[in-house]
C-alpha cells in the first residue's frame, strides 16, 4: 500500500516480458515516469529469473475489468473518462504515440479515492498497430453497469459524440468531457474535497479490496482442491502399479518354487537310475565270476572288460546326475533370492500406498476447510451487495431509461426516450404491478414478496422468509429481485443450489421468473405467482 495525498491506495506491480532485440526508448520512459494529469505510475527495465522485463509500479485499487461489475454513478463515470482523456492529451503534448498506450480493461487501473485512471505506456522503439480510441471508449461504455438514470443518459451523450465524430480527436474529446464535467456535482478537486467524502471513498475502496481478496482466496482454494485431487489420483495409480509389480514378483516366486520341486524330482530320479545301474553291474560281475571255471579265459577277460565299461558308464551317469542336481540347486537359490526381493517390493508398495493415502486425505480436508471459509466470506459479501442495491433503489427518483427494441447490446443502442422503447428502470413501488407471491408446496403456505430485494434462507436474521424444518437449505440461499414489474431469481452461492423450472440458477446472473414457475430451493419446492 502507498500513501498518496493522505489517502491509502494500493500499489500494483505489472510485468511486460521483452525479447532480447527490442530497444527501450529512454526519452519515452523518462517522460512517462514524470507524474502527469493524475497518473503517478512508473516504469523501469529489469530482469526477472533471467528474462528481460518492463516492471510497472501502479497506484490503483482495481482494474477496470474488476470495476465493470460495480454500478457506476454519473459523476463517477465522468471523472473516470475525464481522467483518461487528460492523460491521452498529455501523452500527445509530450510527443508520445497513442498507439503505445495499452487500451485493455485488464491493464487500466482505477483509484477509488479520486476516480482517476492509471494507464500503461510501452516505451519501445518498434511499430505498434493503430489504437482505435473511439471504439475502445464505446466498447467500455457498453460493458459498464449503471447505478441510475443520470449515468445512462450521460453514457448516451458520450456515445452520440462518437457517432457524430467518427474521426477521433483527443483535444476535442477532452473539451467535450470537460463541458460535461462542469455540470458535475462531484468535481474532484483536491483542495475542495470534503473530508467526509474522502473517508467514505477510502472505506469503500477498503471493502472492494477485501471482496477481491476473498474472491482470490476462493480461486486459490479451488486450485488447491484440484491439485490435491490430481495428486490423489496419481498416487492411487502409483499404488496400483506397485501392487501389480508385487503380484508379478509373487508369481515369479511361485514359478521358482515349482522349478525347485522339479529339480529335486529329477535329482532323485537320476540317483535311482545310478543305483540301479550299479546294482546291475555288480550282479553281472558276480555271474562272470561264478561261471569263470566253465568259460574260456579270453571270454572271461572280455566279459570283465564289459563289466568295467558298464561300471564306468554308471559312474559317468552318476557324475552327470550330480551336475544336474547342482544346476537345479543354483536355480533354487536364485528363485529364493527373487522371492525375497519380491517380498521387499511388496512391503515398500504397501508402505507408500498407505502414506500417499494419508497425505491425500489430509490435503482434501485442508481444501474443504478453505472452501468453507471462502463460502462464508462470499455470503457476507453478497449480503452487503444486496443491502447496497436496496439503498440505491430506494433513493432512485430520477425517472426512467429507454432502449431500442430488439437491440443486442446494453449500451451500444441507447437512444432518447422519444422513440418507441421498453422501460427497464423505474421508481414505481412493487405494489404498482401487483404483489407477487410464493406458495410452499409442502405446507400450502402463501408468502407475499413485499420487498424489492427478497431473501430466502434458514437464517434467523438477514432473511425475509425463513424456511423451517429443512437443514439442506443454506442460511441465505437465494434472492428474488423485483424491478419495474419484472421478477428475477438469483442463487447466493448455496450448497445445494437453486432451480427454476428444473434448470439450475447460478450466483453470477439474475434470471427472469415467468408466472406459475416452480422454484426449487435445494429440495424445497415453491409455486411462483406474479399476481
Amino acid at each position: 500500500m502507498a500513501d498518496r495525498d493522505n489517502r491509502t491506495v494500493k500499489e500494483q506491480r505489472v510485468h511486460y516480458k521483452l525479447d532480447q532485440n527490442t530497444p527501450v526508448n529512454a526519452y519515452e520512459m523518462n517522460t512517462y515516469n514524470v507524474p502527469f494529469a493524475g497518473n503517478n505510475s512508473t516504469c523501469r527495465e529489469t530482469y526477472i529469473k533471467g528474462e528481460r522485463t518492463l516492471e510497472y509500479t501502479i497506484y490503483g485499487d482495481m482494474t477496470f475489468e474488476q470495476l465493470i461489475v460495480k454500478p457506476v454513478f454519473r459523476d463517477e463515470l465522468i471523472e473516470y473518462i475525464y481522467s483518461l482523456s487528460r492523460q491521452l492529451v498529455s501523452i500527445v503534448q509530450n510527443g508520445l504515440s497513442l498507439n503505445k498506450v495499452v487500451l485493455d480493461l485488464r491493464f487500466l487501473y482505477a483509484r477509488l479515492c479520486d476516480f482517476t485512471v492509471q494507464v500503461i505506456y510501452l516505451p519501445l522503439d518498434k511499430a505498434f498497430p493503430e489504437n482505435n480510441v473511439g471504439q475502445f471508449m464505446k466498447d467500455t461504455l457498453s460493458r459498464l453497469v449503471y447505478a441510475h438514470t443520470s449515468a445512462v443518459e450521460c453514457a448516451n451523450q458520450i456515445l452520440d459524440y462518437f457517432d457524430d465524430n467518427p474521426d477521433f480527436d483527443v483535444f476535442d474529446f477532452n473539451r467535450f468531457i470537460g463541458e460535461l464535467r462542469s455540470k458535475s456535482q462531484l468535481l474532484i478537486i483536491e483542495d475542495q474535497t470534503p473530508a467526509a467524502l474522502a473517508d467514505e471513498t477510502a472505506e469503500y475502496a477498503k471493502k472492494e479490496s477485501e471482496r477481491m481478496l476473498a474472491e482470490e482466496a476462493a480461486r486459490n482454494a479451488d486450485k488447491a482442491r484440484i491439485i490435491a485431487e490430481s495428486e490423489a489420483r496419481r498416487q492411487s495409480e502409483e499404488a496400483r502399479r506397485q501392487a501389480q509389480v508385487a503380484k508379478a514378483a509373487e508369481e515369479a516366486r511361485m514359478a521358482a518354487e515349482a522349478a525347485k520341486i522339479e529339480a529335486e524330482v529329477a535329482r532323485q530320479r537320476a540317483a535311482a537310475e545310478v543305483a540301479a545301474q550299479s546294482q546291475t553291474a555288480i550282479l553281472y560281475a558276480r555271474q562272470i565270476m561264478e561261471q569263470q571255471d566253465g568259460i574260456d579265459r579270453r571270454q572271461k577277460e572280455i566279459e570283465r572288460q564289459q563289466a568295467e565299461a558298464a561300471a564306468k558308464a554308471a559312474e559317468e551317469a552318476r557324475i552327470k546326475a550330480e551336475i544336474e542336481a547342482s544346476k537345479y540347486s543354483d536355480e533354487i537359490r536364485r528363485a529364493r533370492d527373487a522371492e525375497m526381493r519380491a517380498e521387499e517390493a511388496r512391503m515398500r508398495a504397501e508402505f507408500e500406498a498407505r502414506r500417499n493415502s494419508e497425505e491425500a486425505k489430509r490435503r482434501a480436508e485442508e481444501a474443504k476447510r478453505r472452501a468453507e471459509e471462502v463460502k462464508r466470506l462470499n455470503e457476507n459479501r453478497d449480503m452487503a451487495y444486496y443491502e447496497e442495491i436496496r439503498r440505491t433503489m430506494a433513493g432512485n427518483t430520477t425517472g426512467r431509461v429507454t432502449f431500442r427494441p430488439g437491440s443486442g447490446s446494453y449500451m451500444g443502442d441507447v437512444q432518447d426516450s422519444s422513440d418507441a422503447a421498453t422501460t427497464v428502470l423505474s421508481t414505481k413501488p412493487i405494489s404498482g404491478y401487483g404483489v407477487p407471491k410464493l406458495i410452499r408446496k409442502v405446507t400450502g403456505e402463501e408468502i407475499p414478496i413485499t420487498k424489492q430485494v427478497f431473501c430466502i434462507g434458514k437464517a434467523d436474521q438477514g432473511v425475509d422468509y425463513k424456511i423451517l424444518g429443512n437443514k439442506s437449505v443454506s442460511r441465505r440461499h437465494a434472492y428474488i429481485t423485483s424491478i419495474n414489474g419484472v421478477n428475477y431469481l438469483r442463487d447466493n452461492n448455496s450448497t445445494n443450489h437453486t432451480y427454476l423450472n428444473g434448470k439450475q440458477v447460478y450466483s453470477s446472473m439474475d434470471v427472469p421468473i415467468p408466472d406459475n414457475s416452480i422454484i426449487k430451493i435445494s429440495n424445497e419446492e415453491f409455486l411462483f405467482k406474479s399476481k
